[in-house]
């Protein structure tokens, strides 16, 4: 009976060990991956300068943000990291200075202009580029009203830090 045992023991754990190993390197392969190139979050319009393009929006902020924003001065060029999953972002988590000489390849990403911040209300006040053919998307909105915007993942991010944006009740477009 002993024997037996032991003989179980010596050829059933390795077999079990094997099964766990495929299926640890199933489960690994299986794990989802980002698939979106952009990312959308909203935030609530404060200004649009339809002359620059740029618009100036106020966004919750969460996380190490809240204590890295205090360091910050109007004007100041900036990168926002923003907490999110595959194409969706809720809040900014994350703040540090804007470097030129480092390329920005992270997702949920993009460099803005600072303009001011809230710790009381957790809300970030920033000011970025838009694409002039939203501009005409805006132009009925009040201050206060909110919108969605869509932002690229990595590198991109630097050159156009928003690619559309567009009332917060305005469905996606599918083009």
């Amino acid at each position: 009976m002993k024997k037996h045992l032991i003989f179980l023991v010596i050829v059933a754990l390795p077999v079990l060990l094997q099964i766990g190993t495929l299926g640890a390197a199933s489960l690994s392969q299986s794990a989802p991956k980002p698939t979106s190139e952009t990312f959308s979050w909203s935030g609530e319009l404060v200004a649009l300068d339809q002359t620059a393009r740029t618009v100036t929006l106020k966004s919750t902020v969460v996380g190490s943000a809240l204590d890295e924003l205090g360091h910050f001065k109007t004007g100041d060029r900036i990168v926002l990291s923003w907490s999110g999953f595959d194409k969706y972002a809720n809040a900014i988590n994350h703040a540090v200075r804007y470097d030129a000489t480092r390329k920005l390849d992270e997702r949920f990403a993009f460099p803005a202009e600072f303009v001011s911040f809230d710790a009381t209300k957790k809300y970030l006040t920033f000011k970025s580029q838009i694409p002039a053919e939203s501009i005409s998307k805006l132009q009925p909105l009040k201050a206060g009203e909110w919108v969605t915007a869509t932002s690229p993942h990595g590198k991109s991010s630097e050159a156009q830090p928003i690619v559309a944006i567009r009332p917060y009740n305005e469905p996606a477009s599918n083009s």
